[in-house]
């Protein structure tokens, strides 16, 4: 018999749900207000009171078994009486709520009374609704009586609308299972280290739990983690694949490496998530139905497109999204979280996983026991995790707003202005930048006590003509105080005052800790990486354990085809760095002169770059040199990308960690080399301080994890430019002494073994000669 497993909230959605996209309706902070109310209404009941009961009942029809589950907010027992309790929070004036208010909430809780009463032999059950206003605190109830005879008939009526839609997600799931039984490796053969790594991961998932992998280029990352999670699928039920990135390059390669296999027969539903602000139809991102046509009506219009979607195809790009949603007149960004839900491969940004401002909108789509994680570009993730988990609040966007708010509503612009005051007094502690010994938590309050002013007001205007950066300053408000709430050890209050800007910021320190709460909830999670080095620290800082696995695998390419070189005669320390300036530009031109061709250089940051632009061109031609600026567009950047893939003697200066420096493939004669100055680590800084003395007192080891191992893994990506296929041959130079050093040799990945130390201008001449020569006579055989 076919077995379909569902929520009750999912069920009673598919069959009620309907209206407008609402913002505030799903915003995070409605969430947490809402599990707040519930907690505050649970919490009146006294001891009796039996809250989040789990229920859980196997139900048949038409030869299918429905699972059905959920958690009863609370169920009541006096005098023999048993009342199932649903709590609603809402904005909506409670004198305008009655039985026809919304009919999936009573649906919601007659769905769990019918379970609970068959459980236990019921013959009839109160059902009550209590909503709670989250503006005024009060609460309005209504209550209902209902026979088990009733309750049934509303039950079976339910699955009996639901059963069309139930036989297509087993249709299709017997041919997604088919598809994914008869899959074999889209290649003709793996790679060297290919089927070692596919094979770790198979493991891994298997097993529940995470992989960390340094791969290098050439191994075939993309299918060599998605072909065995898929494999996978059929031996754990409803599972969800996700794979994570930080780049839209490398979602399109993900999206690519799955149309590769469908070509070949895999029936795998998959979808990309674009950003709202990319895919939205609308000028102004504005998610109100009066504003836009796509949020209007929006969940009336959408189980027609949805099913017809997920019946008659598989592949959900952004153009598909987009030609449907303009079809059906439907918002693309959220019909891109429907298709989401219903799809066996979610591809996507890190953020829908792990940043806490969209954890919450959409927890039907994110978040399952049974989800596999693949993570790509590892390297990216910590400290993407410290700037979605590191609020700031800054003392002049309060004082704007207050000036804003004055003439408008005095409530508000009295709480504002004893923010500024908290804020004040902040700034004469001191004139640097200091870490808070406390949480600043008089400042926290007077925030809170505007951010429930401030959505009192907004609410009132029902979001007409209310000003922007009163929006703004609510929705940074509230994000800080939810963030204080959750904030340990591993994070820090810190205030700055310059000038013109005061700000107090918490910082996150350690991702560790929140990494490791939120992979809790997945089954199994696979990091990968080029550049995950070395791969005992990247378990750490990314949520990992000791018992969880981490593999290195060799590179695919013959070594010989990259000439690595270290100039072990100049430094390229800040304190002496200028003085070195005209002895790089002599080894710089050395690199580039030798064999005509495309080579970029990487310098440690913009002002340095410029200041041995002007002595380069002092000293030899520069007209063949691109200067890359800092806040390059996109467009700007393609024009260079091509000037590479169509020109010879192109050299580009740019920075190590810019966007040059990752995710641009040059195969073959478009890039020949590169030049690295420096070791890449990050500015000094007081963030940066602040994370040397935290794992200074952890593991005696903060230097390396502030500074080290993120600027070392910034000249691998830099220079994993220069060798792309089997085919290329190229030159790197690191500039700096300071890689010569064992603590440094070491980080060195295997196929870097075969460096060569530089003394002079004599020997890199002699090196590079040597290696082209040779590159040219296995060309000409």
């Amino acid at each position: 018999m076919d077995t379909i497993k569902l929520s009750v909230r999912e069920l009673v959605e598919f069959i009620y749900k309907s209206g407008d996209i609402n913002v505030k309706a799903m915003s995070t902070d409605r969430a947490l207000e809402g599990i707040k109310a519930h907690k505050i209404l649970q919490s009146q009941m006294g001891e009796d009171y039996k809250k989040e009961f789990f229920l859980k009942k196997e139900f048949e029809l038409n030869n299918i078994l429905f699972i059905i589950e959920g958690r009863a907010d609370g169920i009541i027992i006096e005098h023999e009486k048993v009342t199932i309790d649903e709590i609603k929070s809402t904005y909506t004036n409670l004198d305008l709520i009655n039985e026809n208010y919304n009919t999936a909430h009573m649906a919601q809780a007659k769905c769990y009374a019918y379970i609970y009463g068959i459980d236990n032999n019921l013959d009839e059950l109160n059902v009550q609704l209590r909503y709670y206003n989250i503006d005024s605190g009060k609460t309005k109830l209504l209550s209902y009586k209902y026979t088990i005879d009733e309750l049934r008939l509303f039950f079976y009526d339910l699955l009996n609308m639901y059963i069309d839609w139930a036989e297509t997600i087993i249709n299709l799931r017997k041919e997604r299972e088919k598809t994914v039984n008869s899959l074999e490796f889209p290649f003709n053969e793996y790679r060297q280290g290919q089927r070692n790594f596919s094979v770790a991961v198979f493991q891994s998932i298997k097993e529940g739990k995470k992989l960390f992998a340094q791969a290098p280029t050439g191994v075939g990352k993309t299918i060599s983690v998605l072909f065995p999670a898929i494999k996978i699928l059929n031996l754990k039920n409803n599972t969800k694949i996700y794979y994570l990135t930080a780049k839209s390059s490398t979602k399109s390669i993900a999206f690519d490496t799955i149309k590769l296999m469908s070509d070949k027969g895999l029936k795998l539903r998959t979808t990309v998530i674009t950003a709202k602000d990319k895919i939205c139809f609308m000028d102004e991102k504005k998610c109100d139905p009066e504003y836009c046509p796509y949020a209007r009506g929006y969940y009336d219009k959408l189980n027609v497109p949805l099913k017809k979607s997920i019946k008659n195809d598989c592949l959900y790009d952004r153009d598909y999204i987009e030609n449907i949603g303009k079809e059906y007149e439907i918002c693309p960004f959220e019909f891109g979280l429907d298709l989401a839900y219903m799809s066996d491969v979610v591809i996507c940004d890190y953020n829908y996983y792990f940043d806490p401002r969209v954890a919450l909108q959409r927890d039907d789509v994110f978040k399952n026991n049974n989800d596999i994680l693949l993570v790509d570009e590892a390297h990216n993730l910590e400290d993407r995790t410290r700037s979605m988990y590191s609020p700031e609040l800054i003392k002049e966007e309060y004082y704007d707003v207050y000036k804003l708010m004055k003439k408008i509503n005095k409530k508000i612009s009295s709480s504002l202005s004893i923010v500024n005051k908290k804020f004040i007094e902040v700034r004469k502690s001191a004139d640097e930048p200091f870490i808070l010994e406390d949480e600043p938590s008089e400042l926290i309050n007077s925030i809170r006590k505007f951010a429930v002013l401030a959505e009192e007001y907004i609410n009132d205007k029902k979001n007409e003509n209310v000003p922007d950066e009163l929006v703004d300053m609510y929705f940074k408000s509230t994000f800080f105080i939810k963030i204080s709430e959750i904030a340990d050890d591993s994070f820090c209050y810190y205030a700055e005052s310059t000038k013109n800007k005061t700000m107090v910021k918490l910082f996150l320190i350690d991702p560790s800790t929140i990494l490791k709460e939120i992979l809790k909830k997945a089954w199994s999670s696979v990091f990968f990486s080029a550049t995950l080095t070395p791969l005992k620290y990247f378990r750490y800082i990314l949520g990992g354990a000791d018992e969880d696995y981490i593999l290195k695998i060799k590179s695919p390419f013959e070594e010989n085809n990259l000439k690595l070189m270290i100039t072990e005669d100049l430094s390229m320390k800040y304190a002496v760095r200028n003085e070195n300036i005209e002895a790089a530009c002599r080894y710089i031109n050395e690199v580039i002169t030798e064999k005509e061709g495309n080579y970029m250089v990487f310098y440690p940051s913009y002002s340095f770059m410029e200041k041995t632009f002007e002595t380069y061109k002092q000293l030899y031609d520069s007209s063949n040199i691109i200067i890359q600026v800092q806040g390059i567009n996109e467009e700007e950047q393609t024009l260079i990308t091509d000037r590479f893939k169509n020109e010879n003697g192109v050299v580009l200066f740019t920075v190590v960690g810019g966007i040059f420096s990752e995710g641009i493939d040059l195969p073959l004669e478009k890039l020949i080399g590169a030049v690295i100055i420096g070791t890449g680590i990050p500015q000094i800084s007081f963030e940066r301080n602040i994370i040397k003395n935290f794992f200074d007192n952890k593991f005696n080891s903060g230097y390396d994890f502030a500074y080290k191992y993120p600027g070392f893994n910034k000249i691998l990506q830099s220079a994993g430019r220069v060798i792309r296929t089997e085919n290329d041959k190229g030159v790197v130079l690191l500039v700096d002494s300071r890689l010569c050093q064992a603590t440094y040799l070491k980080l060195f990945p295997e196929h870097w073994n075969h460096y060569v130390k530089i003394k002079n201008l004599n020997e890199i001449k002699k090196q590079i000669s040597k290696f082209w020569r040779g590159a040219n006579d296995e060309h000409i055989i």
